[in-house]
């Protein structure tokens, strides 16, 4: 009888930041979790936002969207892929090589079909844990945008036809961009 060598697939940990393999993924109590590719309006949604937001803030703060790497914390591993992020400069002194260890301002998400309601609490809840000011999640699907803002119980939700305050003075309608 042969030997076969089993290996076991070890957790990331805190010190694996800097060396983290490419492609898009996020990691959750040390497990790497694959996520699939965006689609078209999902793209169509970030750049859009990301454009209002760059427009609004010009030098103030930095918009950066791409599947952003969050630590939300360091042991176990749970580093949060998010779609757009905004962070003040008077909060970030100096640019992370890697992921971002500072709480941003606000976080945008754009649900993608594969993932579940489940999986977007725990997404919201994470960021919020951290001191992120407001998180909007929008879901092309149902057509809808849902706001949570730290420190209150409330959403706030809203159709792609309505008006709703992205931040600060930003107003939008989501039909208006895609």
């Amino acid at each position: 009888m042969e030997n076969i060598a089993v290996l076991e697939k070890m957790p990331f940990i805190y010190d694996d930041l800097d060396h983290l393999p490419e492609g898009n993924y996020e990691i959750i109590d040390g497990e790497r979790r694959d996520m699939s590719p965006t689609g078209f309006i999902h793209g169509l949604i970030e750049s859009g936002l990301a454009k209002l937001l760059r427009d609004y803030f010009g030098n103030r703060g930095y918009v950066v969207v791409g599947e952003v790497g969050v630590v939300i914390k360091k042991f176990p591993l749970r580093v949060r892929a998010a779609d757009i992020i905004y962070i003040n400069k008077a909060k970030l002194q100096v640019l992370p090589k890697g992921m971002l260890e500072t709480p941003p301002d606000l976080i945008i998400e754009v649900i993608s079909p594969d993932n579940t309601l489940w999986e977007m609490t725990e997404k919201v809840k994470d960021y919020l844990s951290i001191g992120v000011n407001r998180v909007i999640l929008i879901d092309p699907q149902a057509e809808s945008v849902s706001i949570y803002q730290s420190g209150s119980r409330e959403i706030s939700t809203y159709s792609f036809d309505e008006e709703f305050q992205l931040i600060d003075e930003v107003k939008v309608k989501i039909k208006d961009i895609i």
